[in-house]
């Protein structure tokens, strides 16, 4: 054999024991720690700001509230900076009552209004039988619910006082 062969086959011989030896290396498992970790975030409330407040009304007109009228009904929420929540009116009343026969209350498509900025100037209406999502203000985590309205009194409406409740819930969606 001459010795360019012997050499070779030297080479193969410890590419072999090199092959041997480094599966015998990799038979011990690598090994690793991770930390799991949760941030659990600031809890979503809801506050009352301003009812609903339709005004004097007449026998027989029609009295329309925006939700970006002065007084329309506000609601506050205070959560985690830019928070994705959920809001909705869980109960529209259909009637007010009072004194005399029940005035009818309608809410049109656009009767609720949102605004992270807290301000009802440029708010983003929705439709309150239908609720919305969007997100808390990234700076403070706040964010203005507002609610308007139509009622209707009959011609000959006894004169009083009448009432309803609205109510309202608004839920973090996890985003």
């Amino acid at each position: 054999m001459n010795v360019y062969a012997k050499g070779a086959l030297a080479g193969v011989a410890l590419m072999v024991a090199g092959v041997v030896s480094t599966a015998q290396a990799q038979a011990t498992p690598a090994t690793a720690s991770i930390t799991a970790t949760a941030t659990v975030q600031t809890a979503l409330a809801a506050a009352k700001v301003t009812d609903l407040d339709f005004g004097a009304t007449f026998g027989g007109i029609a009295k329309t509230v925006l939700p970006t009228d002065v007084s329309s009904g506000e609601i506050g929420l205070t959560g985690a900076n830019n928070a994705e929540v959920t809001v909705s009116f869980t109960s529209l009343p259909a009637v007010l009552t009072g004194p005399g026969t029940n005035i009818p209350v309608t809410y049109g498509a656009n009767a609720g209004a949102f605004s992270a900025a807290g301000s009802r100037v440029g708010a983003t209406t929705f439709d309150p039988a239908t609720g919305a999502t969007t997100r808390l203000s990234n700076a403070t985590g706040l964010l203005s619910v507002y609610l308007g309205g139509t009622v209707t009194p009959a011609a000959a409406q006894a004169a009083g006082t009448y009432t309803g409740t609205v109510n309202f819930s608004a839920a973090y969606t996890g985003n």
